[in-house]
């Protein structure tokens, strides 16, 4: 068990537990899901689980001109994979907090099993990835996502906002890269947000 839970959650993460990636000209810090796992087990003594894992993927339409576009000139739409995923992380933990107030002497704290249902979603383009677990890939991302909103120590405030929507390209586009380039990159990404998913359920 855990002593001061809540200082604990408040904790940086540990240099040796966050990787760096590239994301064009911007570098986002990161912790691997395989870390986050670890420390999920060590919160809730291996007491939690996740529920209701929602996974919807789609092809849809994009006009976005090339980079080299000429102004007034129509180019041909294309088309990306997009997928939206959502999930429920459920936690149970054991902290101190403050004992009700009686009269006499006793003990100042008390020891109380908390439960938390915390809400984990991610929205990504996966058109370039060459990935063939990308439903565990959301379910991976989902868990780390939910997990954030415990503390520090799994990740909240780890990045600005912006940088953090950008992890997978959502917002800024690699550009200057070729096809097989843009997906070697993106894979390198996934391989360090997810670990080796080939293994998984």
């Amino acid at each position: 068990m855990i002593h001061h839970v809540e200082t604990w959650l408040k904790k940086k993460p540990n240099k040796s537990e966050i990787v760096e990636i590239q994301n064009g000209k911007d570098k986002v810090k990161i912790i691997p899901q395989k870390i986050i796992e670890t420390l999920l087990d060590e919160l809730t003594e291996q007491n939690w689980s996740t529920r209701n894992f929602q996974f919807t993927r789609w092809t849809e339409q994009t006009n976005r001109p090339p980079d080299n576009a000429v102004p007034g000139q129509l180019y041909p739409s294309g088309t990306r994979t997009m997928c939206d995923a959502s999930l429920e992380l459920v936690v149970t933990y054991r902290m101190m907090v403050p004992a009700p107030l009686h009269e006499g002497t006793g003990p100042t704290q008390v020891e109380k099993e908390i439960t938390r249902v915390l809400v984990g979603a991610y929205s990504f383009d996966v058109s370039l990835f060459g990935n063939d677990h990308i439903a565990n890939t959301a379910k991976s991302l989902c868990i780390s996502n939910a997990a954030s909103d415990l503390g520090r120590r799994f990740g909240k405030d780890l990045n600005p906002k912006e940088a953090s929507m950008m992890i997978l390209g959502i917002k800024k586009p690699l550009v200057g890269l070729e096809l097989s380039e843009q997906q070697n990159k993106i894979g390198q990404t996934l391989t360090k947000l997810t670990g080796d998913l080939k293994d998984k359920k």
